[in-house]
C-alpha cells in the first residue's frame, strides 16, 4: 500500500485538515501527517470545522516528522512555505497558516485544502503509473 504523509509547520491546522480528508477520499493509501514544530495538540476550531464538512476526526493528534522514517514514504505533501528534502516524490502547495485566525478564514482555508486532496486524489487516480507499489 503506498503510503502519503502531509507536513506543515505546527501540524494542527493544515495537515491536520490534510490527513482527515485524505482518509475520506484517498482510499487505498497509508495516510499521516507531521509537523516541524508541532503544536502538540488539534485545536477545537480545526475539529469543528471538519465536523461541519462531516469528516471523521477520529484519531487526529499533532506530531512530529519523524526523520528516520521519510524513506518510507511515497508522497510527501508540504502544506506550508517551507523546503522539506525527502527521498521520495514531494509535492507543494502554498497554504496560509490559519493558526489564531476567525473562524471563517479557517474554514476558507479547510476547502482550500479539501480541494488539494480531491485534486491529488483525481490524479493518483488517473496516473495509475505515480503510484508505487509495496
Amino acid at each position: 500500500m503506498a503510503k502519503i504523509l502531509f507536513v506543515c509547520v505546527g501540524n494542527a491546522y493544515r495537515s491536520i485538515i490534510a490527513e482527515a480528508y485524505a482518509r475520506k477520499y484517498l482510499k487505498g493509501f497509508e495516510i499521516k501527517s507531521a509537523g516541524i514544530r508541532p503544536f502538540g495538540y488539534v485545536p477545537d476550531e480545526v475539529i469543528q470545522v471538519l465536523e461541519e464538512d462531516g469528516v471523521d476526526t477520529s484519531g487526529l493528534y499533532s506530531k512530529p516528522v519523524n526523520t528516520s522514517e521519510i524513506s518510507e514514504y511515497d508522497y510527501v505533501v508540504v502544506l506550508s512555505r517551507i523546503f522539506f528534502f525527502a527521498p521520495t516524490k514531494v509535492l507543494y502547495y502554498d497554504v496560509e497558516d490559519p493558526a489564531f485566525s476567525s473562524i471563517d478564514f479557517l474554514r476558507k482555508v479547510r476547502d482550500q485544502i479539501k480541494q488539494i486532496v480531491i485534486e491529488l486524489s483525481e490524479n493518483l487516480e488517473r496516473n495509475k503509473g505515480m503510484q508505487v507499489s509495496d
